[in-house]
């Protein structure tokens, strides 16, 4: 029984007839919603049962589709790399336009670098985003896992 509908059951068992509801004593243990006699279940209890099947079949046809996206996010290995792969490839870019800014800088201010002033440049850019890329992966990595832990229902953090 879902939430929605054990809490209806209860309020609308308890308005019908006390806290057990209209079904105390009426025999729905033997018969599950008839009477003991054989006949069927008061109109009450028929909307009643009707109004859970239609909570139910909402439930399942607007939340199921939502809780099988998430656990299919929240258990898939790949989205971790996928997330790496997306930082990467951001720092990359990041990286490659701040490499032009500057060149058209230089240019604009009509500054010639020398062949070691450039070599040295190359080697700068090239550390600073090597360092960039790795940070920029391991942050997205231990994020998304978290993420991932999060939706289980584990709001512990993962790794060290």
């Amino acid at each position: 029984m879902n939430l929605l509908g054990g809490l209806a059951g209860g309020a609308a068992g308890f308005l019908i007839g006390g806290p057990w509801g209209a079904a105390a004593g009426a025999g729905l243990g033997a018969g599950m919603g008839k009477k003991s006699d054989g006949s069927g279940g008061s109109p009450i209890n028929d909307q009643y049962a009707q109004l859970t099947r239609d909570q139910w079949s909402n439930y399942v046809s607007t939340f199921v589709p939502i809780e099988n996206s998430l656990i299919k996010y929240a258990t898939d290995p790949n989205q971790v790399t996928q997330a790496m792969q997306t930082a990467s490839s951001n720092v990359n870019s990041a990286y490659t336009q701040q490499q032009g800014a500057v060149s058209r800088q230089l240019k604009g201010l009509g500054v010639t670098l020398s062949p070691d002033e450039q070599a040295a440049q190359q080697k700068q850019f090239g550390l600073s985003k090597s360092l960039s890329d790795v940070q920029a992966q391991n942050v997205a990595g231990d994020l998304t896992r978290q993420r991932q832990q999060s939706v289980i229902g584990n709001p512990a953090p993962v790794g060290a």
